[in-house]
């Protein structure tokens, strides 16, 4: 043990001081008449070093056989002596219990050993416990959520009116997901596509013009096929070096056209028939320009929707589309008679009127669809919704396997927690029954009474300090 001088903050306080500290015993106040215990080589006093403010005591022996009541409480008293100190120094008071009976001692020393070994046994118990508990709720709560996001999936698909089987079954759900994979499929089979094939890419390589847009009316595209079946091979470069070069490697065989390379009016005109917003006329046939039939695929979107237009634009200029060749026939004629240019007109029977008024003959007639490159169907709306209710059918799936796991595992886990559970219980209660036994045993091995305040003092030394005023250092 180590005494310093300190303050009553417990700064070092006797740097400078050196001396003695005496050290003796009392009995407490209230006791004055007890015999007292003495230190080993039959004296009631012991004196140490003090140097710079520190004493350091190695050991301190009470005497074998020394007086003294069995059981008792005494105070070790440690008393600095310096010379000429700045102000008076207190004796710092250390109680402390006296057993003079060596078999009770080497009984308790054992009855405490045994004692902190079912404390360290009771908090493994309890960790176990709380282990337990810890993963016993992070279950429950994997379960909560699975369950919670299972609902959620399912309620969606209820709302788009893909009704699920209960009790909910792996086996209907797959059947539903491939159901509409089917259906899908079947889509994407009968869904008109172009057959032009391209070569070409980079940078610059937009693609052929058959491939860059959709029409989904099957007479409006094969009308418009046929109308521009010079150029659906044409292939669309943003630069004119690229069309150059793509011309050159290709011996002049593959036809280009370059978007820096045409020149589009701004804005866009309205119908021969319209002026200043209002029809001159109105006649049968649903008069509409050939290029607003025109649908960007979405593996264009990448590129410009505007350059697409200018495309189209330049290789169908005003282009009218009308229902049959007697509307476009009167149509024209209309138009004409109010003195205005009428641009080609194009049937969904296939028949074209061109711009100077000339129609019929096997030029102004489309062949069979068969016999054409045709432009590609935009898929349905049925179709985007397919692919999100399989998605949503996935995830669904994935949700029920996902619960159905967690559920089995908590299921499984309860039946191992209940057993480790018990046995966790019945060892800490007899654990709890044996420390009771060592306290009672304990309680008959210290005779005596012990102080007040110090219940849970252990056997052996216990210290006690008291704060002082600055003007009066302590020892400690």
């Amino acid at each position: 043990m180590t005494l310093k001088i300190t303050d009553q903050f417990g700064n070092p306080a006797g740097q400078d001081l050196n001396g003695k500290v005496f050290i003796s015993i009392k009995s407490p106040e209230v006791e004055r008449n007890r015999s007292v215990p003495l230190f080993e080589g039959k004296t009631s006093t012991k004196e140490m070093s003090l140097k710079e403010g520190n004493a350091h005591i190695d050991s301190l022996v009470i005497m074998e056989n020394s007086p003294g009541e069995n059981g008792n409480r005494y105070i070790l008293l440690f008393r600095p002596e310096v010379t000429l100190p700045p102000t008076s120094l207190s004796t710092f008071e250390l109680p402390f219990h006296f057993y003079n009976d060596a078999e009770n001692q080497q009984k308790m020393f054992e009855l405490m050993k045994k004692k902190d070994e079912l404390n360290d046994a009771v908090k493994r118990c309890n960790k176990v416990l709380d282990s337990m508990s810890k993963q016993k709720d992070l279950l429950e709560n994997e379960v909560k959520d699975t369950t919670e996001k299972e609902l959620s999936l399912r309620n969606e698909l209820n709302r788009r009116g893909v009704k699920i089987e209960h009790p909910i079954s792996i086996t209907h759900i797959q059947g539903c997901q491939k159901q509409k994979t089917s259906e899908v499929e079947r889509i994407e089979t009968i869904r008109r596509v172009c057959s032009i094939s391209n070569i070409f890419s980079g940078p610059d390589v937009l693609g052929m013009v058959g491939q860059l847009a959709l029409v989904a009316d099957d007479d409006a595209a094969w009308v418009i096929s046929w109308h521009l079946q010079g150029d659906m091979d044409c292939l669309i470069t943003t630069r004119t070096a690229a069309a150059q070069k793509i011309y050159n490697d290709t011996g002049g065989n593959q036809q280009v056209m370059p978007l820096d390379g045409i020149l589009m009016q701004r804005g866009n005109r309205p119908l021969p028939h319209i002026r200043n917003g209002r029809e001159l006329f109105n006649l049968p046939g649903n008069p509409i320009f050939a290029k607003d039939l025109l649908i960007y695929p979405h593996k264009q979107q990448s590129c410009d929707p505007d350059k697409l237009g200018k495309v189209f634009k330049n290789l169908l200029g005003d282009t009218i589309l009308m229902d049959d060749l007697i509307s476009a026939t009167n149509y024209r004629k209309a138009v004409v008679e109010s003195d205005i240019q009428c641009p080609t007109i194009l049937t969904r029977k296939g028949e074209r009127v061109s711009a100077r008024g000339k129609f019929g003959g096997a030029q102004n007639r489309a062949p069979s669809v068969d016999k054409l490159k045709v432009f590609g169907a935009p898929l349905p709306q049925r179709y985007y919704i397919l692919k999100e209710e399989i998605d949503l059918v996935c995830r669904y799936r994935t949700a029920v396997e996902e619960k159905e796991k967690v559920e089995k595992d908590y299921k499984d886990r309860r039946v191992k927690w209940f057993d480790e559970l018990f046995q966790n219980n019945s060892k800490k209660d007899e654990i709890t029954k044996e420390l009771q036994e060592i306290e009672r045993e304990l309680a008959s091995v210290r005779p005596g009474k012990r102080a007040s305040g110090n219940s849970e003092e252990s056997p052996g030394i216990a210290i006690k300090r008291a704060r002082k005023s600055m003007e009066n250092p302590e020892m400690f």
